[in-house]
């Protein structure tokens, strides 16, 4: 996983991602429940199908890119250049690729994302099957990210998993894995493929939408507490998918990118804070299977009178998942829901529906688990203390939940610069590079961006490759 999140070249990205598969495998293959290979399996087949595409992806955009149209910034911006070399030597690597006589490929995914958003980028001319080849890579590319976020409908392998995983697998499964999509969307696909993420913006943020509106109704229909976690989990991840995809900097909205921002940065608080709350919630229910050797919601009931100091824990977690105001799942939703109106009213109202259906399931299962006069499953004698182990584990994932909901600065002080830079490019880009094709010219004039990228994209829209005509 640290591979994955640190890997700045594609193909050692592609390698930490594959290798990432097995230990998850057999974690779930040899130490899950009773339906533990099928759902390894499962797990497995559903994340190669999306690897196999990514990696079809990849080599088109390899095999198309070509080092000689980037200036010498950019090839420095981007490590192809060493900025560590003197003026001299960086001059003459400079020159080496830029007298090439045939196109120099490459892998690294700054210097693909710089390709990417070049007014001329051969991932904008090429063509596959009469598509563009940047829109054709971003699907593909999408699509298995969006395998392991997951959504609807590819989610099917995610309940299987976290049911039959062991509580810590399901922690990591919830609060870094499902991360590795959102992660890869916003910091491959955007920046390497902008033509097609705007073009297929609309289905990004649908996806979203159906995800958190389906996960919600489906955590509602649930017997299994382990299996309504999991869902919620397809629920809150579909805000993620929302806040990335509001591409709301276009010429109708004088391509102000701040809503735009607002939406990603929500989406990066987003998987931050689920992966507090959805940790924490597999946790809590870990801590009962392990009592009473079952997860029948409607076999629960009186456990804060027998385990008061574990229900008081549990349900302050489940609150941060249910996103009260003040604990960690508030901000992230809010944000992405107020981004989204700026893109479509119909998908913020959704959205903000959505909470509703999340508040039900949350409160129905505290009521069926934790309120009432006794407890009517089996091992009740079982239900001891929590013991100071647990709460080693618990306590700090409480008190992360609580700080993050009060203080969300101490997230944002981090992510917000990246972020911002990231959209403040691409909005400059579909003023100055997309809309500026034939085929992509609005009547709204376009007004220049402040605060944008103005030394990469001149005013005159034309941007210096460095390539001699």
């Amino acid at each position: 996983m640290l591979g994955v999140f640190m890997g700045l070249d594609f193909f050692l990205f592609y390698v930490f991602w594959e290798v990432m598969l097995l230990p998850m495998y057999f974690l779930i293959g040899i130490w899950g429940g009773s339906r533990r290979e099928y759902a390894a399996i499962k797990f497995f087949l559903y994340t190669l199908l999306g690897s196999v595409l990514m990696l079809i992806a990849i080599l088109m955009l390899y095999f198309t890119s070509d080092l000689r149209a980037l200036s010498e910034g950019q090839l420095v911006a981007s490590h192809v250049v060493s900025p560590g070399l003197d003026a001299a030597a960086r001059t003459a690597a400079v020159e080496a690729i830029r007298s090439a006589s045939a196109p120099v490929h490459t892998f690294n995914l700054l210097a693909l994302a710089e390709i990417g958003q070049l007014p001329d980028s051969p991932f904008a001319v090429a063509r596959v099957w009469g598509w563009s080849l940047e829109t054709l890579a971003f699907l593909l590319l999408l699509i298995g990210f969006v395998i392991k976020v997951p959504v609807v409908p590819v989610h099917t392998w995610l309940p299987d998993a976290h049911v039959e995983a062991p509580t810590p697998i399901s922690m990591i499964l919830a609060g870094v894995l499902l991360k590795l999509g959102g992660y890869g969307i916003l910091r491959i696909c955007y920046p390497i493929c902008p033509g097609g993420g705007i073009a297929l913006a609309w289905l990004v943020c649908g996806l979203g939408v159906v995800s958190m509106v389906y996960g919600a109704f489906a955590a509602l229909a649930q017997k299994d507490f382990k299996r309504m976690v999991a869902y919620s989990s397809v629920s809150h991840m579909g805000y993620v998918m929302l806040g990335l995809g509001v591409w709301s900097a276009v010429a109708g909205t004088q391509y102000a990118w701040d809503a735009w921002a607002q939406g990603v940065n929500g989406a990066m608080f987003q998987m931050l804070a689920h992966g507090i709350s959805s940790a924490g919630m597999f946790f809590m229910v870990g801590v009962l299977y392990d009592r009473v050797h079952h997860r029948n919601l409607e076999e629960f009931g009186g456990i804060f009178g027998r385990m008061p100091v574990y229900a008081g824990l549990a349900v302050t977690i489940f609150f941060a998942g249910l996103g009260l105001p003040g604990l960690c799942g508030f901000i992230g939703e809010v944000l992405v829901t107020l981004s989204s109106w700026k893109y479509s009213q119909t998908l913020a109202v959704i959205s903000a529906f959505t909470v509703i259906l999340t508040a039900a399931y949350i409160l129905w299962a505290i009521q069926r688990v934790y309120l009432g006069a006794e407890y009517k499953g089996p091992h009740g004698d079982h239900l001891t203390p929590i013991t100071r182990r647990e709460l080693a584990i618990a306590v700090p994932l409480v008190i992360l939940a609580i700080v993050f909901g009060v203080a969300p600065q101490t997230i944002f002080r981090t992510v917000t610069p990246t972020v911002n830079k990231q959209v403040k490019t691409l909005a400059e880009w579909t003023r100055v590079v997309h809309d500026a094709r034939p085929a992509n010219r609005g009547a709204i004039p376009a007004p220049a961006l402040s605060g944008g990228s103005a030394g990469r994209f001149p005013a005159d829209g034309v941007a210096s490759t460095g390539v001699t005509p």
